[in-house]
Formats: C-alpha cells, structure tokens, sequence
C-alpha cells in the first residue's frame, strides 16, 4: 500500500474510534469504555 491509502486508512479507523466514543457518551456508557481502556493499556504497559 502507498502512503496516501494507508493515511486514509488510519483515518477512517480514527473517525470509527471517535464515533464509538460519541456513541458511548450518548449512551452514558462512558464508564464501560474507560474500563476497557484501562484493561487494553495494563495488558501493554507492564
């Protein structure tokens, strides 16, 4: 892939990733999605 396709790539993963936050907060799922976060970067961060 060229660097054009993988910049539009990237951002249409981050407008995917901006609109299910919107979502949640809409929904008051915020506390949901913080807690998946906070699961997702302790599996990375040691």
């Amino acid at each position: 892939m060229d660097i054009p396709e993988r910049r539009i790539i990237g951002a249409l993963l981050l407008l995917l990733g901006v609109s299910f936050l919107a979502v949640s907060i809409y929904t008051r799922q915020i506390n949901t999605v913080i807690e998946m976060l906070k699961n997702a970067f302790s599996t990375v961060i040691p």
